[in-house]
């Protein structure tokens, strides 16, 4: 005897609560499917008959069979319940379902023409991941499940043959290229963890979203804004932007696929900025692959690549370039499968890349993540620097909206790592507060930043220039500097290697040069281009001789031993990399470079034979000093010293133009009154040096 439970059965209205009322016998069908075709019943009632669902009872209608503390109660009722409740819904044939999905999905598989089982497959997946008690239906079914398990049970539910089932999920279908649906390949407990929908966001504006089909995926695909910059503005790559925007102009005409462009550098040079450009000049809306949901809940790269993919799919039709920002979540993480040691999965990576139907550009702040069989893959892979000082200039100048004067600008220009994303966060910053000493506030929250990205801070000067009482005759050295610098202004290609002791005025000849032959002096001491990463030094090398060349600069190496030591001594693999950067650069530089050492027997020899000259700087003579001492007493206001002082200067040996220099940087805040306390102040100078004629031997040549 059956006995009926004191709560009625569950009205249709309550019944409508769950679901909505055109699914509920679609619905209802799949899970007696599951229950009856499938051997969910022995987790559904148990042996002694009990229903372990209530739930799932009341919706299937037999929640009036329930009854625990009945002794006569068979488990054999509910389940010839069941039977005939399915043979009763089964005969129907025709199932409707909600009017928005089914909309929804009639524009889905217009777009990737789908067949009638995709549409199924699609359909079942949506509702299982957005019903409770489908997917609790689902769940009865506790197993581990292979993937081959999972597609015949699919095929069971929906009632579709398994070859096409198999179609449906082969690696080139529709559904995985589109990653729309996705059967998991590790085993799993349940149905519902096995096949997956793109997301729950997909799945929900799938079931109630009327809109365009772009405002399905706009969670993680989305719009982006178009930039006030123009291709103008990136002439300092301008030889590949020539080439990539044509490139992708002919790609839309014609509708080719596979079409990748990958821009990496460091963080804050426009690489964003620059692909919105490129959108506006091909006149093509812009869609980002979002890294946050609507919620700005951080997106997985795993989930990230699978928007990537539909978008693929779902906007193929549309004037769209799409832009995949901050890749570095697929290109590093471990988990993924663009990770370069998973070797295994590069045949599936290269499809992604090859059959791509809408244009794609990648960024990445750190190429060094991407494998090379990956960046084979991009038709073109393009470097976004920091631009030259004169770009940079004009950055500054635009985007600090007219908080710099023309000092702070070119200040700030001296610094190679400013990039345009620091000076307009910086200028957000200070345009916000009132002070007076802009340039100072601007400065200090750049050299913040630039502190926390392990540069060096920007200095609150201009580069030095040369003393007033400069002159190349005050140098010792065995060439006519002047005839020389006549020379390279003639042939505006040398390599010059000045060594000698500190102080002797190797850079500030390198500087002299520059200043007679009217053009900028790029100077960069070893502490400027020495890098604490693997690989960070051989970068430094190469962008100051790019910048160099762009800006026609003369190019100065202060301090060349720091990293252009002896090869035959080095200890580890980058101390040899980086001298072979450092020739590398040198044989194929046009311009004007002058690399100065304190230590010239501690260089490479491959690199000394590079320069075209080796001139040694040596301490003044004691003709060169004596006129060098009557030019600085006349720039300090001293008297004209008389023939009195000149042994007593020619007596002073080791005297440098540097040594000049420091005392009258001392004249500042401790002025010289007479000629004598000058004497003795260059006197202390040369004491700590320490120098002796032993010290010297090794300069000489």
């Amino acid at each position: 005897m059956i006995h009926r439970k004191k709560k009625n059965t569950v009205a249709l209205y309550e019944k409508e609560q769950i679901v909505e009322k055109e699914l509920l016998d679609k619905i209802s069908l799949w899970m007696l499917r599951i229950i009856i075709k499938l051997g969910a019943s022995k987790s559904f009632i148990d042996k002694e008959g009990y229903i372990l669902d209530d739930d799932i009872a009341y919706f299937l209608d037999i929640g009036q069979y329930v009854d625990l503390d009945c002794d006569e109660y068979k488990r054999s009722e509910p389940l010839n319940i069941l039977k005939q409740n399915y043979l009763k819904i089964e005969k129907k044939k025709k199932f409707t379902s909600s009017k928005i999905l089914s909309k929804n999905i009639q524009q889905v598989s217009k777009l990737m023409q789908l067949n009638t089982y995709e549409e199924q497959i699609l359909e079942f997946t949506i509702l299982l991941n957005q019903y409770d008690i489908l997917c609790n239906t689902a769940f009865l079914l506790r197993n581990s499940l292979n993937t081959s398990q999972a597609k015949k049970m699919l095929g069971m539910i929906l009632d579709i043959p398994l070859e096409h089932i198999n179609h449906a999920f082969k690696s080139n279908s529709k559904l995985s290229k589109s990653a729309l649906v996705t059967i998991y390949r590790k085993n799993t407990q349940s149905l519902g963890t096995k096949i997956d929908i793109l997301s729950p966001e997909f799945a929900d504006n799938m079931l109630n979203l009327d809109e365009d089909i772009s405002a399905m995926i706009k969670y993680a695909v989305r719009p982006c804004k178009s930039s006030e910059l123009a291709l103008k503005d990136y002439t300092h790559i301008s030889k590949d932007i020539d080439i990539v925007v044509p490139y992708l102009r002919h790609a839309y005409k014609t509708g080719e696929s596979g079409i990748n462009i990958l821009f990496y550098g460091l963080p804050g040079t426009g690489k964003t900025e620059l692909t919105k450009v490129i959108a506006k000049a091909l006149n093509n809306d812009l869609f980002e692959i979002s890294y946050a949901d609507e919620n700005e809940d951080a997106i997985d790269g795993k989930k990230r690549l699978m928007a990537y993919k539909t978008a693929q799919s779902l906007l193929s039709n549309k004037n769209i370039l799409l832009m995949y920002d901050e890749a570095e979540d697929i290109f590093e993480s471990s988990n993924n499968p663009f990770a370069p040691q998973r070797q295994e999965n590069k045949a599936w990576i290269n499809r992604i890349l090859e059959n791509n139907t809408i244009p794609t550009i990648w960024i990445s702040n750190n190429i060094r993540s991407i494998d090379n069989a990956v960046l084979r893959r991009f038709d073109m892979a393009i470097e976004i620097p920091i631009p030259h000082k004169t770009k940079r200039a004009e950055i500054i100048k635009q985007y600090s909206h007219n908080l710099l004067d023309e000092q702070g600008i070119d200040i700030l220009a001296e610094h190679e790592n400013i990039a345009p994303a620091l000076i307009t966060r910086a200028t957000k910053v200070v345009s916000s507060i009132e002070t007076k000493e802009t340039v100072k506030a601007f400065t200090h929250v750049v050299n913040n930043t630039l502190k926390a990205q392990g540069y060096r801070e920007v200095k609150n000067k201009r580069t030095l220039s040369l003393p007033s009482v400069y002159d190349p005759k005050f140098i010792n050295t065995t060439t006519d500097l002047e005839a020389l610098t006549k020379g390279i202004r003639k042939y505006p290609n040398a390599r010059l290697c000045l060594y000698g002791v500190p102080g002797t005025g190797k850079s500030a000849f390198g500087r002299y040069i520059a200043e007679t032959l009217n053009k900028p002096l790029l100077l960069k001491k070893g502490s400027d281009l020495i890098s604490m990463w693997v690989g960070g030094t051989e970068k430094n090398i190469a962008r100051a001789f790019e910048e160099a060349d762009k800006e026609k600069a003369v190019l100065v190496f202060d301090e060349v031993d720091s990293f252009l030591a002896d090869r035959t001594q080095a200890k580890r693999s980058w101390e040899v990399t980086q001298v072979n950067e450092m020739l590398v650069q040198m044989e194929n530089f046009e311009g004007i470079f002058i690399a100065t050492t304190n230590l010239m027997d501690n260089l490479d020899k491959a690199s000394i034979r590079r320069f075209d000259m080796k001139l040694e700087f040596k301490y003044l003579d004691k003709e060169q000093s004596w006129r060098m001492f009557h030019s600085y007493c006349k720039e300090l206001n001293l008297a004209k010293p008389s023939a009195t002082f000149k042994s007593t200067i020619h007596n002073l040996k080791y005297l440098t133009p540097g040594d000049f220099a420091a005392v009258t940087r001392q004249h500042r805040f401790r002025p010289i009154l007479e000629v004598k306390d000058f004497i003795l102040r260059l006197e202390d100078e040369i004491a700590v040096k320490g120098a002796n004629d032993t010290n010297i031997l090794g300069f000489c040549r």
